[in-house]
């Protein structure tokens, strides 16, 4: 051993007490590795003691200065915004797409509510000038563009001529005007006289008594009724929000839930389970939703095939159906209800009881949701739109005197769902005219162009479903996508049935992402039984079931009927 080897062995050598090296010292490896795993564990408890400060210092901060939890939204919504348009997108675009962004942040992160958050996003679009405007002479351009000059086909310059700030307002306003968000408020009302005579607590009294054995028995209770009524109401929120809802809101208090007192385990699950139900009922026959038929109708359209209501039915059978018998167990273990049912058939006895007979005005609700639900039913023949049978109903229960107009002022729900549903509306027309959605459907097209046609239609029904994040409305989904996706489908080389239903099912079933899909989901995520934040995550989960059920069950169901 050379000079400087030895003296390196020396080196390593541990000193004895008295200064002087000894290579008889055992060194004990056991001592070290306990030491290291100290000083391991000692640091990783200041890294957790200094995450846990942290949040708590955050949380502090909010409570004080509330602002400070909106900054996540706003870092978002400025980072999308200020990004380099891509080919076919406008800045105003990009703008748009932003401040959606922002909002979903928001929604998450942000310590304001719903309707505070809609209002600062309106604001926001309005004086940055980001929607589309209408000229004097008809024509839609980007409102930052009003008032600049453009050449014409003639080769002549022309104006521009629309108010950028005055036209932007006009915009943001035209939710207000929307269908959908008329009949999500009329349906609240229908459900406040429902609640006001006390016959959705009787209805739901007896609803409890037949299967409310088990909080599992009240949920398939509750899709059993969706089930029954989707063949024949074309409107998912006329079905779900005008007659559904009341009853279920009326079980949840006769459990004994005080309306709108937070968040609940039971109201949480029966909200839940039924805004579900909804949709999935929607998804098993063409006229379970006002969307369903222009699915049909593009895919026949573009495919050539004939997807009415027998083949519609036929394909989406055993996967809905799976999927409404999966439903009600799942979200019990996830929300873990908790309901005394040793006394609750006692106390179901004791409050029919005490309800006596029908009363005058129930009778009086019961022939007005009669009347509606005949014209419902029969909308290709009446052609009266669904809406405007809601809102007759609200006019002929205040006539009735079942409603006053006092309790229409103070629905509060109502009006503050109206005006947040309503802003959802305008953002989601607005993608659509300012092309974000477009550019979404050829991007997906281009990156598929090497793909198998298998391939192609898994990845086009998953795109399709999950785009639903971008909208607040079933029906605006399906006429922004379902057209360009079908097409892209086509060009690709699908399976033409294959595809058409699974976008088909996939409109109303990509409802569950999101508490603001479509308005049976919005007056039910409204009451405030689950936190918008668990209803994202909640939502996220069934999504996941849903579509390996559809890839899985569906593909082999669909395989056997010789769809592809």
């Amino acid at each position: 051993m050379s000079h400087e080897s030895a003296n390196e062995a020396s080196s390593l050598v541990p000193e004895r007490a008295d200064g002087r090296n000894s290579s008889h010292h055992v060194i004990d490896y056991s001592a070290i590795d306990n030491q290291r795993y100290a000083q391991m564990q000692h640091m990783r408890d200041n890294a957790a003691g200094i995450i846990t400060r942290s949040w708590k210092g955050y949380v502090e901060l909010v409570k004080h200065f509330r602002f400070v939890s909106a900054l996540p939204a706003i870092a978002v919504a400025i980072t999308i915004a200020h990004l380099p348009a891509p080919e076919g997108l406008s800045s105003a675009g990009m703008r748009l797409l932003g401040v959606f962004g922002g909002v979903i942040m928001g929604l998450l992160t942000a310590n304001y509510d719903m309707s505070v958050i809609m209002a600062v996003a309106l604001l926001v679009l309005t004086l940055s000038k980001s929607f589309m405007c209408t000229t004097s002479d008809g024509r839609q351009v980007e409102c930052d563009k009003c008032n600049t000059m453009y050449r014409g086909e003639s080769g002549h310059w022309h104006e521009y001529r629309c108010d950028p700030i005055g036209g932007s307002f006009d915009v943001a306003i035209s939710g207000f005007s929307n269908k959908v968000s008329w009949l999500v408020f009329s349906a609240f009302h229908i459900g406040k006289a429902v609640e006001k005579t006390g016959f959705g607590r009787r209805i739901s009294l007896m609803l409890v008594g037949a299967m409310g054995r088990s909080a599992i028995g009240i949920g398939y209770a509750v899709c059993l009724a969706e089930l029954v009524l989707a063949p024949f109401i074309p409107s998912n929120t006329a079905r779900g929000g005008g007659i559904v809802y009341p009853i279920v809101e009326s079980v949840i208090t006769s459990l004994g839930i005080e309306p709108h007192a937070g968040e609940d385990p039971i109201g949480g699950f029966l909200s839940i389970v039924a805004s579900n139900a909804n949709l999935v009922s929607s998804s098993l026959f063409i006229t379970g939703m006002a969307g369903n038929p222009i699915v049909a109708s593009k895919a026949a359209s573009i495919f050539g095939i004939e997807f009415g209501f027998t083949e519609w039915m036929l394909g989406a059978s055993i996967p809905s159906l799976l999927l409404l018998s999966l439903l009600p167990p799942l979200m019990y273990v996830l929300l873990r209800p908790k309901i005394d049912f040793r006394n609750l058939s006692r106390d179901i006895r004791r409050q029919r009881y005490a309800l006596g007979a029908a009363s005058r005005p129930e009778y009086k609700l019961c022939a007005t949701l009669a009347v509606c639900l005949v014209l419902w039913i029969g909308t290709p023949y009446f052609g009266i739109d669904a809406t405007v049978v809601a809102y007759m109903a609200i006019v002929l229960l205040m006539l009735l005197d079942v409603l006053t107009w006092h309790d229409v002022v103070n629905n509060h729900k109502a009006w503050d769902t109206f005006f947040w549903l309503a802003s959802f509306i305008v953002l989601a027309e607005q993608l659509t005219a300012l092309g974000v959605t477009d550019w979404i459907g050829n991007s997906l097209s281009h990156s598929l162009h090497d793909a198998t046609p298998m391939t192609s239609t898994v990845s086009l029904s998953l795109a399709y479903f999950l785009s639903m994040y971008l909208f607040s409305s079933i029906s605006s989904h399906v006429v922004a996508f379902a057209g360009p996706f079908f097409a892209a489908g086509h060009v690709l080389g699908c399976p033409p049935k294959l595809l058409a239903i699974l976008i088909a099912v996939f409109s109303s079933l990509a409802g569950t992402l999101t508490p603001f899909s479509t308005g049976t989901v919005a007056i039910y995520s409204s009451q405030g039984y689950i936190s918008q934040p668990r209803w994202f995550m909640f939502g996220l989960l069934f999504a996941l079931v849903i579509i390996v059920v559809n890839l899985t069950v569906g593909m082999l169901w669909w395989k056997i009927i010789g769809w592809y």
